[in-house]
Formats: C-alpha cells, structure tokens, sequence
C-alpha cells in the first residue's frame, strides 16, 4: 500500500509510475553517498572531460565516413534552440563525419568512430550561446548555434530531458536517453536506473521494438519529489 504522505504528492502519477518512484527513493535511503556538487561557481564554457563515447549510436541520417570526397555535414541532436533548462548544465551532443575536427565553445573534443561527440557544459543564468564547429584538414567547416536559458526552477526538484524529443523518428533501435536533474536525485529510464554525473547529466540507453516505443524517464529524490517524463518515439528499419 502507498504511504498517505507520498500518494498526495503524486495525485496523477500512473501507478507504475508511483512504484518506480518508491523503489528509486528506497534505492537512494540505502545505498552510498550521494553525488556531490560541483565545487566551482558555473562559468559558460566549463565542461567535463570525456574519456568514453557513448554507449550507443543515435538515430541519424548521417553515416559514419571519412571519405573527403563526402560533403562535410553537421548534425546537432542536443541541445535543441531556444530550450529552457532548470539546471545550469547541458549536454551537446551531435554527428559529423569521422575525419573532421570538432569544437564546442572552443573546446576541442573527441570525435568517435561512428561520427558522434558529445560534452556537457556548465551554464550561466539566463540566456548562453552554444556553438559547435567541425572542420577538416582541407579547410571544409561548418557550424551549428543554439541558444540555451538557465532559469532556476521553483519546484523542489529540477528535471529536464534533453534527448530524445517527443515524436522522434530513428533507423537505428538503441538510442541515447539523456539529460539534467539534482546532483543527489536517482533517476531511471523504464525502470532501470541510470548514472547521473557530478553537474547532475544523467545518461542511458534504450533498444527500441518496432514502430512506436513509449519512453519514461523518472527522477525522484530522499525527500520524495518526483518528476517525470514521457516521450513517444518511433523505430522505422
């Protein structure tokens, strides 16, 4: 039975909803310390280093290839333009082919063999300016801007989802699930939970069954808050 205290903060939480929500919050009571926060004021261009890429390729239409012959392209899946984000942290993540060089905010990053980067950025209040250029050897670039506002939410805990958007259409059936929460929240994609880093990014994975797929991303804290997010994506081969 749901204790009467959580049930009336969660009045149209689905019921599996509200299960995973205990057992997220029984997992946070009992096990290690949590995450700790970063110890640096945000600054716009602070970002974590990668050592790993990850762990599965996005949906795309750019192929992986380092054919010069093939035009340069660019391909930003995060974060989206005009996002608002209610923690002071993003993920940018994106393709391009395998051959060129990329920055985000001047920042040199690592280019994986299927043509994906990624890395998280700290943010300011208020609005901050993402770009992203790849460029070649023979001179070939292109770039990618959005726009990214930090605004502070009022609710007890902060949760955005960066990745995938709602109504998304991929080829590929494992796609990334990402985006921000407290740095002491648990969070877990369809039940299972996933790693959140030391700005609060959580990350996962999701292998997807044929035509449309229901995502839930829920995150929960000690003190019983809960958001929580549903997307619908669909797998077409």
């Amino acid at each position: 039975m749901i204790p009467t205290p959580l049930a009336r903060r969660l009045p149209g939480l689905p019921i599996a909803g509200i299960i995973m929500a205990l057992a997220l919050i029984l997992a946070a009571c009992g096990g290690g310390s949590p995450t700790e926060s970063p110890t640096e004021s945000p600054t716009a261009t602070l970002a974590t280093p990668q050592i790993t890429p990850p762990s599965i390729t996005p949906g795309s239409t750019l192929p992986p290839t380092a054919d010069p012959s093939s035009p340069l392209a660019l391909q930003l899946l995060s974060p989206k333009d005009g996002v608002g984000v209610e923690v002071g942290a993003v993920r940018v993540m994106g393709r391009t082919r395998i051959d060129a060089a990329v920055a985000i905010n001047g920042t040199r990053v690592e280019v994986f063999a299927d043509g994906s980067f990624y890395l998280d950025v700290v943010l300011e209040n208020g609005a901050n300016s993402v770009e992203v250029i790849a460029s070649t050897l023979s001179d070939e670039a292109v770039s990618q801007e959005a726009t990214v506002y930090f605004i502070a939410t009022a609710a007890g805990l902060p949760f955005t989802l960066f990745y995938p958007p709602d109504g998304l259409t991929v080829a590929d059936p494992n796609i990334p699930v990402f985006g921000v929460t407290s740095v002491e929240a648990v969070v877990g994609v369809d039940g299972s939970p996933v790693d959140v880093n030391s700005l609060g990014v959580f990350s996962g994975s999701v292998t997807l069954e044929d035509g449309a797929n229901s995502i839930e991303v829920l995150s929960t804290d000690i003190d019983g808050n809960v958001r929580f997010q549903t997307v619908g994506v669909f797998y077409i081969p």
